[in-house]
């Protein structure tokens, strides 16, 4: 499908990407479906017009201004941040790191509007092994738990414009060094070792002199425990910021694949660091990141009790029991409308995670669900 169609009360009836694979499908498509144009200046959406009692008729009939997807533009925000970092690295000029903090105040604004969407916009993308990826997640994470403990506006910038520049001087070997299945050389653990330091010097070079910002960047790799680099900082001396950021760096590199392993599922990953909490990483913030992004973070394609195929669509009212939407029915056919299900329900229940590339087409089609901002999938 080279579009998401919908019925004519507007429910999606299938997904962007998905394939009709039998005539029963392509005739609900034929008999029900049809294909709504994007908002424009000149085409308002006048159905999305509320009836307000009592309202001015002038005012209820103005059209109301479309805002674009979170979901899009997070993928938006990401092709942008490579535009920097790739600055950064050339070292262009020394004003790039004001740019760098504009990004982080849109990345944050995003993650306000609907950390859902902003969550499955980077859990859609584990796949990709791209560092640019990986610290777009961190930043969305970061923002999370920062808002959670009500950090200050000022910490709170700081901190997610460390996140989206944290492993900024491994940007030019990373693509090796993930993809590597072989033991590290010797220069590459120097290089290892190193880069937070080589991380600061860049960011110093791009104009950035906020010292939360740089500290994040060079203690993300201190352990509570002593062990990390470059410092070896027990944990009194580590800054709060970088106890954050140590935690969500670890969480979306585990949940990315290497060359020497596959990608770990966010809810073994999460159960690694909880049984790592208040040793190598902070307890409290463990705790928190398990509570805040749940055990299947929205974007988790995943297999429920009755034997249909989803994916996360949002949190639900604990980690456990996310809302997911149907994509497959229990008997390996394509859903003609992504229901949701509730699953805290036993017939619902989450039974396992499914690796994304066992559905790829139908994974990355799922986006839709979080680029229609017209309350269809909405509870």
């Amino acid at each position: 499908m080279p579009w998401s169609v919908y019925d004519r009360d507007r429910k999606l009836l299938f997904v962007q990407g998905m394939v009709i694979a039998s005539q029963a499908h392509l005739d609900i498509v034929l008999e029900r479906g049809m294909v709504m144009p994007e908002p424009s200046d000149t085409e308002p959406d006048d159905w999305l017009a509320e009836d307000a009692e009592g309202a001015d008729d002038a005012e209820a009939a103005a059209p109301r201004e479309a805002e674009p997807p979170v979901f899009r533009l997070m993928q938006q925000l990401r092709r942008e941040l490579q535009g920097l970092h790739e600055a950064i690295l050339q070292s262009d000029c020394d004003t790039l790191g004001e740019d760098v903090l504009e990004l982080a105040d849109r990345l944050r604004a995003l993650v306000l509007r609907d950390a859902d969407a902003a969550l499955a916009a980077m859990q859609l993308e584990v796949g990709d092994d791209g560092e640019v990826a990986r610290m777009m997640h961190a930043a969305t994470l970061c923002q999370m738990l920062a808002q959670a403990q009500g950090w200050d506006e000022d910490e709170s910038r700081s901190v997610v414009a460390a996140a989206l520049t944290f492993d900024i001087a491994l940007g030019p070997v990373a693509a090796t060094l993930n993809g590597q299945q072989t033991a590290l050389t010797a220069d590459q653990r120097e290089l290892i070792a190193s880069h937070p330091q080589a991380g600061v010097e860049l960011l110093q070079a791009a104009g950035v002199t906020d010292p939360v910002w740089l500290e994040v960047v060079l203690q993300h790799h201190e352990r509570l425990d002593g062990s990390g680099y470059p410092n070896r900082l027990p944990g009194p001396t580590i800054s709060r910021g970088a106890r954050m950021l140590a935690i969500v760096d670890i969480f979306s590199a585990r949940v990315r694949p290497r060359g020497y392993r596959e990608a770990i599922h966010a809810r073994h990953a999460l159960r690694n660091l909880f049984l790592k909490r208040g040793k190598v990483v902070d307890e409290a913030l463990a705790t928190l990141l398990v509570r805040e992004i749940g055990v299947f973070p929205p974007g988790t394609p995943v297999q429920l009790a009755n034997g249909e195929i989803g994916v996360v669509r949002r949190r639900g009212a604990d980690a456990a029991h996310p809302f997911v939407s149907r994509l497959i029915n229990a008997n390996g056919t394509l859903a003609a409308i992504a229901t949701q299900r509730d699953t805290s329900k036993p017939e619902y229940a989450i039974t396992e995670t499914v690796p994304p590339q066992k559905y790829q087409v139908l994974v990355a089609g799922a986006g839709e669900l979080w680029c229609n901002d017209r309350g269809l999938l909405r509870p």
